[in-house]
């Protein structure tokens, strides 16, 4: 089994669809554990809206390129589209962070809300 730490984001009907992104992952993957909520300013002048922000530990049997393919398909169930992305609406966003203790995204070190939720549950 595979261990994946993931970040979620959204600044569209975020705390909703943080519980439904949350939820779908859990008819995929065993869910370990989840950081705190944190809201954070959006960056880049697209974004409008603040970002709420959770991380999750969860359990994968698939490969890393297997568990993004099952998040990209969450987020386009949730609403995510290149549009909505390019209006600053963000539905749901799921990245890796960790597989299986090696850093995937550099968000960890670029954001601190990033590391801040990630560290939470590390």
């Amino acid at each position: 089994m595979n261990t994946a730490i993931v970040m979620l984001g959204s600044n569209f009907n975020p705390e909703q669809n943080l519980e439904i992104a949350k939820d779908k992952l859990s008819e995929y993957f065993e869910l370990v554990t989840q950081s705190s909520h944190i809201i954070s300013k959006p960056v880049g002048k697209k974004y409008k809206y603040d970002f709420h922000n959770e991380s999750v530990k969860l359990l994968s049997a698939d490969t890393a390129e297997e568990t993004k393919i099952i998040f990209k398909q969450i987020e386009k169930d949730l609403g995510r589209t290149p549009e909505s992305k390019q209006l600053g609406v963000m539905p749901i966003d799921i990245d890796l962070i960790f597989w299986n203790e090696t850093l995937i995204d550099d968000d960890y070190n670029k954001f601190d809300f990033v590391k801040t939720c990630v560290d939470e549950i590390k």
